[in-house]
């Protein structure tokens, strides 16, 4: 996930230039579009990012400037990846291939590779991932981007990692820090020496993997990233452990708690503030509106009396009749809408108070964590308080799956048995569906929109078909029955 990241702020940042042909205005238009995509994808607002990307997406095609239109595809599909929309992600990816084919855009050809292979490895088909990924540093190596070519070495390592050849993912690791080191890629490196810890503790080698550990670690104090800080401690701290070091594993735990712990206050603080900052901005505007039905209000008082003046004066009395009654029908249906702003702003307001009351409750939990002295925390939970849950990152599943497997102690296990290849999101899928939540419901506690639910579910079926299996919910009931 940080390798594509990584991706996507280069790819957006030192992109090939594009034609200086066809300058007009429609190009600023797409390029504000385009920015704000990005500022969206930097604040994980995904839904927002696939909103702008796609509109200024459509304008540059309508240019027909391919080189902009390519970058455009690439990022959508790093969009489309995010929102566990693989298919979409792929074909974006396909479609910006081939145009930066056309027009000899070669890094971005590369970038477009090596993302198709970070999918395909999430997907375990390692000889496709192998595939595009070579093809991505064959590139990389012919254009001289030492950048991109450590992290094609990087993701060739995790591909070779993943599928348990723990020698190659070594070489290539090595390889990627060598890149890294060309360019004092500092952050880079730190990846690298985190990777190298792992694979040597994987071969049992505690003096390297201990050393590569502190360099990661010293790496990410240089880069003042609290997100590689705090990966850094967890691979100590994990290594010590597994070298049955406990007091410096506990040591470099309390560490990484510690720094997730300010990332977490620093997320929810900027998310606090944003959601403050666009509610203000709704309540500015409804004021707003309730001024102007106030102003239509008054003036639909002046108009009844000048009605009744004239008709008294001119017409008869059935067209004062008629006049007056479609006067008061509007000012009924002004003062309907002044009432429904109203409580609209009621209601916001009251979202607002609910979010920081939630807000300090979790706060609440992580400081009795941090807490020595206090008794530990009841690993008893039921089922209401799992729907309460939110699955928003890894951390937040893993100790979602710790609740459920307390509850349902064999159902992961028997996913295992089936036999069946399924993905991390299936599997959540599956298990949102044993606790009876609809696509609505699902798509609130992971975080994602209910179109992303359902495309989900429809490749876990699709899967299931190939196995004997008609419906989710038949290998659901043969799950737990």
């Amino acid at each position: 996930m940080c390798v594509l990241l990584l991706i996507a702020v280069s790819c957006n940042s030192s992109g090939e230039r594009t034609n200086p042909k066809n300058n007009l205005p429609n190009k600023d238009a797409s390029a504000s579009l385009t920015n704000l995509g990005n500022e969206q994808w930097r604040t994980g607002n995904y839904q927002e990012a696939l909103k702008y990307f796609t509109q200024a997406y459509k304008r540059v095609k309508a240019s027909g400037n391919e080189m902009e239109t390519a970058t455009l595809l690439n990022n959508l599909g790093l969009v489309h990846w995010r929102l566990e929309n693989n298919t979409a992600a792929m074909e974006c990816y396909a479609e910006a291939a081939l145009l930066a084919k056309k027009t000899g855009m070669k890094r971005l050809l590369g970038l477009t590779h090596t993302n198709r292979a970070l999918i395909l490895k999430e997907q375990r088909d390692f000889k496709a991932a192998f595939a595009q990924n070579n093809e991505a540093i064959r590139l990389f190596k012919e254009i001289n981007e030492p950048h991109d070519l450590a992290i094609a070495y990087n993701n060739q390592g995790q591909i070779y990692r993943f599928s348990g050849a723990f020698n190659p993912a070594l070489k290539y690791y090595l390889l990627s820090l060598d890149e890294c080191k060309k360019i004092n890629y500092s952050e880079g490196m730190a990846t690298a020496y985190q990777n190298l810890s792992t694979v040597y503790a994987k071969q049992g080698n505690k003096e390297k993997t201990l050393e590569s550990g502190r360099k990661c670690l010293n790496l990410s104090y240089k880069v003042k990233s609290k997100v590689r800080l705090s990966e850094g401690f967890r691979e100590l701290s994990r290594n010590y452990d597994l070298f049955n070091e406990p007091d410096s594993a506990l040591y470099y735990f309390k560490k990484h708690y510690e720094v997730e712990k300010e990332i977490m206050e620093a997320n929810q603080s900027n998310l606090l503030s944003q959601y403050q900052a666009n509610l203000g901005f709704e309540v500015k505007n409804l004021r707003i509106k309730n001024l102007q039905n106030e102003k239509e209000i008054a003036n639909s008082r002046f108009m009844l009396v000048a009605v009744c003046v004239l008709a008294a004066l001119l017409i008869s009395a059935l067209f004062v009749y008629r006049y007056l009654s479609v006067i008061k029908f509007r000012k009924k249906q002004l003062e309907l809408e002044l009432e429904n702003s109203l409580q609209l702003i009621g209601v916001k307001e009251e979202e607002l108070k609910t979010y920081i009351i939630d807000l300090t409750y979790k706060n609440n939990i992580i400081n009795k964590l941090q807490e020595p002295n206090k008794e530990a925390v009841n690993t008893y939970y039921n089922v209401d308080d799992l729907l309460e849950h939110k699955i928003f990152t890894d951390d937040g599943w893993d100790k979602f799956k710790k609740r459920f497997a307390a509850i349902y102690p064999d159902f992961f296990s028997r996913i295992m048995q089936s036999g069946i290849s399924v993905t991390e999101a299936e599997v959540r899928i599956l298990v949102l569906m044993r606790l009876k939540l609809n696509g609505n419901d699902m798509a609130n506690i992971l975080g994602i929109s209910p179109q992303s639910v359902r495309a989900c579910k429809m490749r876990l079926k699709k899967k299931l078909q190939t196995n004997q299996y008609q419906t989710v919910e038949q290998f659901l009931e043969s799950i737990i029955s």
